[in-house]
């Protein structure tokens, strides 16, 4: 294929002769960026600089002294150390260097690595199959994996969202390259941090990738073994107890504030059912997201195929599991972006441009609010405006509807295709 047909394949037709839809959305996603540093330290009434890595670090200097440190408290709002007891590990060396600040300097500067690193698997990934991208392509995917406003919300609150993310790329790699068991220690190590990646195990059944599934299953339990031979059995005891305690289910109860962080589709479910138990949105949003991804992931033979399932797969987590938040966004950029350059694209792909646009971009009304402040927009033309997107984005945040656009277009995609069902997982090199 040329060139010109390559690019006039992701080129929409209202968009004038020269310009890449594609690169547009990436260059977009990675000015839309620059506004989150802007805000957080110019307009916001508080920074959250490091908020979220204040609790990581408070709980490895409790650890380090032998002391409880699961859910212990930062003094400052809302925040307390919510992961397994086995993950403080990851954050004891830094402790161990000194005070919060230079820990938190060593955190960030293992977070970039892991950004560039999901930026450098990503270009390879794309580049073994089509071939060299140009250097702007290059940057572009740079500038997205390193530089877009959930990216770098993560970098300054101090959290770990970059590494998972990469370690997610990493499973998908690996078992590509049919390394299972370096894909089930990764996916095991994800899991033992974030929790609700132990989902993509279903992912790996489906893979039929039984030996990382083994590997996955005695990583996890020689971690967790180990954690409560070093912590003590109480330390895990106290982790259900505060887990069940910050649940956000009881959160979606009614209804709830456009500028609540939560992504998934508890959101929606709670406005438009809102006298429903929240206990039942779980189930809801399971059953409306399912059989889009077994649809799309009963249909894979190719390179693209499996990058659409496991888009799919990832997209469907995010929006069921209540734990989610803007930044999870992140979770997904491997298999999108690898989408946006290796599938051939079709009368769908606006979904996909749009959708990867909205997702990294998390506004809520409070942002407005503070943007139409700093320009001196008058108090009726604010409450008019504010009277228009807080509603909108208390039925759905941004990113919530950038990944649902995204999944509609991996159903849409998937079933123009008209390729047979399969149940077995096809080799990579078999493409």
């Amino acid at each position: 294929m040329s060139r010109t047909l390559r690019l006039s394949a992701i080129r929409p037709s209202w968009l004038p002769a020269g310009l890449d839809a594609r690169r547009l959305v990436l260059f977009w996603s990675a000015v839309a960026g620059v506004l989150v540093p802007v805000y957080f330290l110019v307009l916001a009434d508080v920074s959250h600089l490091a908020w979220d890595y204040r609790a990581y670090h408070a709980a490895a200097e409790a650890a380090l002294h032998g002391d409880p440190f699961v859910g212990i408290e930062t003094g400052l709002p809302g925040v307390s150390y919510v992961y397994p007891p086995v993950a403080v590990a990851l954050f004891v060396p830094q402790a161990a260097a000194g005070g919060w600040q230079t820990a938190f300097a060593i955190q960030s500067a293992c977070n970039v690595a892991a950004a560039l690193g999901l930026a450098a698997l990503t270009v390879h990934t794309i580049e073994a199959r089509r071939g060299r991208l140009d250097d702007i392509d290059r940057l572009l995917v740079v500038g997205f994996c390193v530089a877009s406003a959930p990216v770098l919300s993560a970098l300054g609150l101090g959290q770990v969202d970059t590494l998972i993310a990469l370690a997610l790329a990493g499973t998908f790699v690996a078992l590509e390259r049919d390394h299972q068991g370096i894909a089930g220690v990764v996916i095991a190590a994800a899991a033992l941090v974030k929790v609700f990646p132990v989902v993509l195990g279903l992912w790996l059944v489906f893979r039929r990738a039984w030996h990382a599934i083994g590997v996955a299953v005695a990583t996890a339990t020689g971690a967790l073994v180990a954690g409560g031979l070093w912590f003590g059995v109480d330390a895990y005891i106290r982790y259900v107890h505060v887990l069940a305690a910050r649940s956000r289910v009881s959160e979606f109860a009614g209804t709830v504030s456009p500028d609540f962080f939560a992504m998934s589709l508890y959101r929606p479910l709670s406005q438009l059912l809102g006298t429903v138990d929240p206990r039942l949105y779980g189930p809801l949003a399971l059953l409306a997201v399912a059989p889009a991804v077994w649809f799309v992931a009963r249909r894979e033979h190719t390179l693209t195929d499996r990058l659409t399932t496991y888009l799919a797969v990832v997209a469907g987590m995010l929006l069921v599991s209540p734990a989610s938040n803007a930044l999870y966004v992140v979770y997904a950029y491997f298999p999108l972006v690898c989408l946006l350059y290796l599938d051939p694209g079709g009368r769908e792909r606006w979904l996909l441009l749009a959708g990867t646009a909205a997702m990294a971009f998390p506004v809520q009304p409070a942002h407005v609010a503070a943007g139409l402040a700093s320009l001196g927009a008058p108090s009726t033309a604010s409450h008019a405006v504010l009277a228009v997107v807080a509603p909108v984005l208390s039925v759905a945040s941004v990113p919530l509807l950038g990944l649902s656009a995204v999944l509609v277009w991996c159903t849409i995609h998937t079933a123009g295709r008209h390729v047979p069902l399969t149940t077995a997982h096809t080799p990579a090199s078999g493409d």
